[in-house]
């Protein structure tokens, strides 16, 4: 099963999901790089409040569980 974590934090909101390279594709392609972050260290993305919506609809539409914490 595929997963997402979605976490508020900071301006933004930490996404903590499963490896699939279309989400990144859709994210890349969404959120403009000046407003997402993604941390090799913790492999979670981080987007901004202003594209969080569409970051959560992206979301939606890859994973098949997700959790907001």
């Amino acid at each position: 099963m595929n997963f997402c974590y979605i976490t508020p934090k900071r301006g933004g909101i930490y996404i903590d999901c499963s490896f699939d390279p279309d989400f990144i594709e859709a994210i890349k392609a969404h959120v403009p790089a000046a407003e997402r972050k993604y941390d090799s260290v913790t492999k979670q993305w981080w987007v901004s409040d202003k594209y969080r919506r569409q970051a959560e609809l992206d979301c939606k539409s890859f994973f098949e569980k997700i959790i907001e914490c």
